[in-house]
């Protein structure tokens, strides 16, 4: 079998699970939601990167925070608590697949933006970079 795969060209493969031209049978949608392995827990909000889909950027929801976390004193493990409406979103795929049509309007332009869109940035990502001192935002 192995001299049989190496012959194949990229056009003998089906690539995806759909079959050929499969993208055009699944809506456009993006993953939300909290990215896991092993101990690492990292939340994934599909309206940070809007604009390079070809929609208008929003103001993204409130990353979501654990309930409570602890580690133990060896710092070998790290458990994190989640409240119980979380818990039952970690299971359910349906829960984490936005539908783009839903999230945000197409753009014309990639500078499109939310109304409020830079203040919220400007409150959020310019006291991280800025020098205080310089008093500019």
């Amino acid at each position: 079998y192995r001299q049989l795969l190496d012959e194949l060209s990229a056009e003998d493969v089906t690539w995806t699970l759909y079959g050929r031209d499969g993208y055009l049978k699944i809506p456009r949608s993006l993953f939300n939601g909290i990215l896991g392995f092993s101990n690492i827990a990292e939340g994934y909000d599909h309206a940070r990167c809007l604009r390079q889909f070809g929609y208008r950027h929003i103001i993204p929801r409130a990353m979501m925070v654990p309930h409570d976390q602890y580690r133990l004193a060896s710092g070998s493990s790290y458990t994190v608590f989640w409240d119980s409406f979380t818990n039952q979103l970690w299971d359910n795929l349906a829960a984490h697949r936005l539908d783009l049509d839903f999230s945000s309007e197409p753009c014309e332009h990639p500078s499109e933006i939310e109304e409020d869109y830079v203040d919220w940035y400007h409150t959020r990502s310019h006291p991280q970079i800025t020098h205080p001192s310089s008093g500019h935002y």
